[in-house]
């Protein structure tokens, strides 16, 4: 055992070394007593950071530390001390060792910049990082501090920010025996990267509630160090590395201010990927304020009142900025940000909106000054934009509260209508966008709101809550006309609103609920408005039909739609064209009819065909034996003449510079000619000229061709379809087939077209086809004189026949004697020299020029009969005057007084002769032939 009083001061250092390198300092309070000059404070510190093991336990130095600061006695007395290591030393050799001590600084050498008389807590921050950098047990460093941290604002500052957030870290929140955060790493970060590394760790686990421990425990402690000075150079280096944005709104003034503006930005990022946790950390967190320290921070310490505020106004400006930037307008993102917005409210004390978080069956009315909202751009709501601080949208405030509230609302109504929507775009809507483009926006949601219908929903509801989306105003008559930004569609004219309502009711047929409101207890729409609803609704269930019959889908919407409302516009020309439209479209349903390129006929080709009569050319050719039903195509096109489609192609076929419009019964009489005209067209190709011929005498005729009517009075508009019908059906001409018709009946058909032909000439409305009628009459009655001929020859071969059987075929007869039989031969020889005789007057007299006046006069006279000239044949002879007759006349009577009775007048030519001279006559009278004897 040694005596301290016989050391020297360079034996004492050693020994002190000594101590520490053992592990026993408790003898280091009387050694540095004993000898104050070698053993300063400082000197002893150091001695103890550098040889003291990182290991030892600080319950077993504190006491020691807390002796040397505080200069009191500690250990075993003098005696105790054990000097037996440097007693064999020479005073040389322990100077030599003494000189080659290397003590470490008592501070830290990249820490905060410590007072020069604060040694306690130099040494205590650098052993910590000593104690962490060599064993890693970081919970001996919370042992070392706990008795000191009270001596020293830095110390505390140090501990909660630094070690408090490293143990919560490390050993509370996310303990893992691999992966463990150092506290000079820690200490290395600046505020943006502490922030972003402590609350990422929320991912590591599924806790909702991770991120605001993480809030409250690791980042609110970090926090509390944002004024150190080492912090401040971390912050200042990064932020002279980054590329920073102007803005125009004011930046918080103190380091602290800052450190939570960029925790109120990464709440915003955080949003974007997870909503959820974003809005459990608004409802369960209150802020700045609401840190977790340990308990190591002193009472009365705290922000100041106006920095608080400053926090406070941030922090609910983030969580509106949270609301608008939420882009998934899920139902349950939804009720999360009006569960953020109710908590900033009431956070801020910025008034009551229970309509938040209670049903919306009672519509709230939303008041709130709309001049500082009405004056953002869209910029304002960008997402580097929300959290300026001159931002009108999400600056906390009655009115930016009111105006979300509202916004939120209207998303959940939406939803209710099966139109999600995030709050940008609802925002958007209600502040960018024109009246044009709010109209569409309403329309697509009426449209979501009718695909969402369901049986038993109440459609009253539903228009107050579509009229309520208008101007946000629970009752109408306190704000008709809307104002700036009060509402999603205040653009929007209220009585176009209500009308695309009542479109909407129509299309899920709530007939009776669309005219009680509409019809009976009045509204804000006109009845000529409803009207044009009314109308256009019709018109697009018609539209998307996709079948005629009014039975069946959309024909039937359509139907039930005008049944509901005709009654109540019973003079609508409108309603009455609709009717006529539906009734055509229905009747045309059943007939098969198909489009170009196969394309199935549909409704809506009747409305945009440039020419919907031609549809019942369609029907003809495509159904056989549709020319049959005359009455139902008549019906159908008259039905299209009413429904107004068919009078512009009407209208063009009349049409002259100085015309004036056809009138309605033109159009009528006109549309019923073209079907008739198709009608015997399709009959002719299905080879039935009886019915055509049946259609152009009881359809065709005009009334002034009628027996009854005078042939003066000439048709009353101008008719360029009813002679070419009539005209292609004279030109017809029957197959061929392997049964040879006989010449009665072939005669009976050419006939009927030489009459036919004979009407076309009188309906022509200008000469221009005149020659080509002549022509085709001309044909035919060559046929009918070659089939009359025959038939002359068949009955003489038939005379023959039956006088030779009559002479010596029949059993008990008697034939003629010689003589008998020699004048009868005579008889027929002159008999056929007569009838040549007369055949070549008539040929020669034709060839000859005769004077075209004497041939108009016997073509009038012969057609004053009778339209028809068949009709009146028999009687001819005995009613037209001699003086008027012409020689064809006198030849064809002369020539049949020969070969039959004088009392009997041939048909045949008396039909030849007349038509014959009145064509030839009529052409002439149109060239302005002058008469031969003139």
């Amino acid at each position: 055992m040694a005596v301290l009083h016989g050391l020297s001061g360079a034996r004492a250092i050693l020994l002190a070394t000594q101590l520490c390198a053992g592990g026993d300092i408790a003898a280091l309070p009387r050694l540095q007593a004993q000898f104050p000059s070698w053993l300063p404070l400082e000197r002893v510190l150091r001695i103890i950071l550098t040889f003291l093991p990182e290991s030892a336990e600080p319950s077993t130095y504190t006491p020691v530390l807390q002796a040397l600061v505080d200069g009191l006695p500690h250990g075993p007395e003098s005696s105790d001390i054990n000097t037996t290591s440097i007693q064999d030393l020479s005073e040389a050799a322990v100077r030599k060792r003494v000189r080659k001590i290397r003590l470490l600084p008592l501070q830290f050498p990249d820490g905060d910049d410590q007072e020069p008389s604060d040694l306690l807590t130099q040494f205590l921050i650098h052993r910590a990082h000593r104690i962490d950098s060599e064993t890693a047990l970081q919970p001996l460093i919370l042992d070392l501090l706990l008795p000191f941290y009270q001596r020293s604002p830095t110390l505390r500052t140090w501990l909660i920010s630094s070690l408090l957030p490293l143990l919560r870290l490390n050993y509370e929140y996310y303990p893992s025996p691999d992966e463990t955060f150092s506290l000079d790493i820690l200490e290395s970060m600046d505020n943006s990267i502490a922030i972003n590394v402590l609350l990422s760790m929320t991912g590591s686990t599924k806790g909702s509630m991770d991120l605001v421990k993480n809030l409250r425990g690791l980042v609110g402690a970090w926090m509390y160090g944002s004024n150190r000075s080492k912090r401040r150079r971390l912050n200042e280096a990064a932020q002279e590395n980054m590329i920073s944005l102007p803005q125009d709104g004011a930046q918080p003034k103190t380091t602290v201010g800052v450190g939570w503006q960029q925790v109120n930005e990464w709440l915003l990022s955080r949003s974007l990927v997870d909503h959820e946790s974003a809005v459990n950390a608004f409802v369960n967190w209150d802020g700045p304020e609401d840190v977790d320290l340990g308990g190591y921070a002193e009472e009365n310490e705290g922000l100041l009142s106006e920095e608080l505020t400053d926090l406070r106004t941030r922090y609910g400006q983030t969580g509106l900025a949270v609301v608008y930037a939420n882009s998934d307008p899920s139902g349950p993102a939804l009720e999360g940000s009006i569960r953020v917005l109710a908590r900033i409210a009431d956070f801020l004390s910025l008034g009551e909106h229970s309509y938040l978080t209670s049903d919306i069956s009672e519509l709230p009315a939303v008041e709130f000054d709309a001049e500082p909202i009405s004056s953002t751009s869209r910029v304002s709501l960008m997402q580097n934009a929300l959290l300026v601080a001159s931002n009108p949208l999400t600056h906390p405030s009655p009115s930016s509260i009111s105006f979300l509230s509202a916004i939120c609302v209207s998303l959940r109504i939406l939803n209710e209508f099966g139109h999600p929507t995030a709050s940008r775009t609802a925002s958007n809507i209600c502040l960018h966008f024109n009246e044009e483009t709010q109209l569409v926006e309403l329309r697509n949601v009426i449209a979501s709101a009718v695909r969402q219908a369901k049986s038993g929903r109440d459609w009253g509801k539903i228009r107050q809550q579509l009229l309520w989306l208008r101007d946000w105003q629970g009752d109408r008559s306190d704000n008709p006309k809307g104002h700036s930004c009060h509402g999603l569609f205040w653009r929007v004219p209220q009585d176009t609103v209500d009308a695309e309502i009542l479109k909407a009711l129509l299309e899920v047929r709530e007939y009776n609920l669309a005219v009680s409101i509409y019809m009976d207890t009045g509204s804000t729409l006109s009845t000529a408005q409803v009207e044009e609803a009314v109308k256009e609704a019709i018109f697009t269930a018609y539209d998307n039909a996709s079948n005629g019959n009014r039975t069946r889908g959309g024909m039937k919407r359509a139907y039930d739609i005008l049944q509901a409302f005709q009654p109540h516009f019973p003079d609508s020309a409108s309603f009455k064209q609709i009717q006529a439209l539906m009734s055509a479209t229905h009747a045309l349903s059943f007939y098969s009819l198909t489009l170009q390129h196969g394309v199935p006929f549909q409704p809506v080709s009747i409305r945009v065909h440039p020419d919907p009569l031609s549809l019942i050319e369609k029907v003809l050719d495509q159904n056989p034996k549709s020319y049959t039903k005359a009455d139902d195509l008549l019906a159908i096109g008259r039905n299209l003449v009413a429904a107004g489609v068919s009078s512009r192609v009407v209208a063009d076929e009349h049409d002259t510079p100085f015309s004036t419009p056809p009138s309605k019964e033109d159009t009528l009489i006109t549309a019923e000619r073209r079907i008739m005209s198709l009608a015997i067209s399709s009959a002719l190709s299905s080879n039935d000229f009886g019915t055509a011929y049946s259609y152009i005498l009881t359809r065709l005729t005009p009334p002034s061709l009628l027996p009854t009517s005078p042939l003066t009075n000439p048709p009353p508009i101008k008719d360029d379809i009813t002679w070419r019908a009539v005209y292609n059906a004279g030109r017809y001409r029957a197959p061929a087939t392997n049964t040879t018709p006989n010449n009665q009946t072939l005669i009976t058909h050419l006939s009927q077209r030489m009459e036919l032909l004979s009407l076309a000439l009188v309906l022509a409305p200008t000469p221009d086809p005149l020659p080509e009628i002549l022509g085709a009459w001309r044909r035919c009655d060559e046929e009918m004189s070659n089939l009359r001929a025959l038939e002359s020859e068949e009955e003489d071969l038939w005379d023959a026949k039956g006088d030779t059987l009559a002479s010596g075929g029949l059993p008990g007869g008697f034939g003629p004697t010689d003589s008998e039989q020699d004048a009868l031969e005579t008889r027929q020889h002159h008999a056929r020299r007569a009838r040549a005789h007369a055949s070549n007057n008539r040929l020669n007299h034709e060839e000859a020029p005769m004077g075209l006046f004497e041939v108009a006069r016997g073509a009038a006279l012969a057609l004053h009969k009778n339209a028809f000239p068949l009709r009146s044949a028999a009687t001819a002879p005995a009613d037209t005057h001699p003086a008027a007759a012409s020689p064809s006349h006198l030849r064809t009577e002369s020539s049949a007084s020969n070969d039959h009775d004088e009392s009997r007048v041939r048909k045949r030519d008396v039909v030849s002769n007349m038509v014959t001279d009145g064509l030839v006559s009529g052409l002439g009278w149109v060239l302005g032939a002058q008469p031969v004897n003139r």
